[in-house]
């Protein structure tokens, strides 16, 4: 029977992984080749997972803790229901603060992935942030570690002997990690796709690439004690101004490494936005999605030790817009 091939996309937070996930499904999709998706955050995953439902693919989401811990079982489960087009592909995105060396473990040890080749991991690197993430380091390294291809992202404006520095310490953390892009990255999959073959009296493992092989016999693990991430959710109110927005999130304080939500803006009412706001540089940008109303305008908070009162307090101050303006955005579209 046909054994099919498991895509891990990693990297840090805010690296830039659902961006490339987007367009990685696209390119597949040009080349005929099927896509089911699962991905995996701290709280609401549905943020990513909606900016995905595009082309008939079956999206799957899973919230909670990594699924390298807390929510190992679910996405087990998930990994053993989950309909994948025939000669197609299983594309996963995990979460930001995942450890991809217990994952990728117990990826290849668990019966529910017997179906799926051993894991064929792309990690994304941030070219702007890689290894200036203080605590945060090792862990941007270990994901690094059992990188099958690597990217580079964020690299718009970065100096081409940073970009050298940070290839020759990846070839260092990974010597046998092969740089990629889009295309490339695309096409080779798509090779996958054709010729990847399993027998019922194999070991259970690819040929492509053994991963197990390549885990250091332990590890730190970064989801217990002082460096554990966690995560909150916070409410929006239903339309804000950009300005304010960008004014809360800058004044967050510096145990916040990442947040990203949806909203709606009152110059704009009839456009959705997902925004996400990454440190330590503090940089936030926006995306629209769709021209629907039905959005629950709300941000994940993630980070080290997070001062939840603090951060509550923030989001419950932002500015709402008037309220006359709410009534005239109701009455437009009913």
């Amino acid at each position: 029977m046909s054994r099919i091939p498991l895509i891990l996309i990693g990297g840090f937070l805010g690296a830039g992984k659902t961006t490339f996930l987007r367009a990685l499904m696209q390119s597949l999709h040009e080349r005929k080749v099927g896509v089911s998706v699962v991905v995996n955050d701290f709280e609401n995953a549905e943020i990513d997972a909606g900016r995905l439902r595009v082309l008939d693919a079956e999206v799957r989401s899973i919230n909670g803790s990594c699924v390298c811990c807390g929510s190992l079982n679910e996405f087990m489960q998930t990994l053993g229901k989950i309909e994948v087009p025939r000669g197609g592909v299983l594309l996963i995105e995990v979460n930001g603060a995942s450890d991809l060396i217990t994952l990728i473990a117990a990826i290849t040890a668990r019966q529910e992935c017997r179906r799926f080749t051993s894991p064929i991991q792309v990690t994304m690197i941030d070219a702007i942030r890689w290894q200036n993430r203080s605590d945060q380091n090792e862990l941007e390294r270990e994901q690094v570690q059992t990188s099958t291809h690597w990217t580079l992202t964020h690299d718009q404006g970065v100096t081409q002997s940073r970009r050298e520095s940070i290839r020759a310490q990846v070839k260092e953390i990974s010597p046998r990690g092969l740089e990629t892009d889009l295309g490339k990255f695309a096409e080779f999959i798509r090779l996958n796709c054709s010729t990847t073959r399993f027998s019922e009296e194999s070991s259970g493992r690819n040929s492509i690439y053994d991963p197990v092989s390549r885990v250091p016999a332990s590890h730190h693990h970064h989801h217990d004690g002082e460096r554990a991430f966690t995560s909150m959710r916070v409410n929006l109110p239903f339309l804000v101004n950009r300005n304010d927005l960008e004014r809360t999130l800058q004044a967050l304080p510096d145990s916040v490494v990442r947040v990203k939500g949806l909203c709606r803006f009152a110059d704009l009412p009839q456009v959705a936005f997902s925004f996400q706001h990454v440190r330590p540089k503090a940089e936030t940008w926006f995306l629209p999605m769709f021209k629907v109303l039905g959005i629950d305008p709300s941000g994940v908070v993630i980070g080290v030790g997070l001062p939840v009162e603090q951060i509550t307090e923030l989001f419950e101050t932002l500015p709402q817009v008037e309220i006359a303006s709410i009534r005239t955005l109701n009455s437009e579209h009913s």
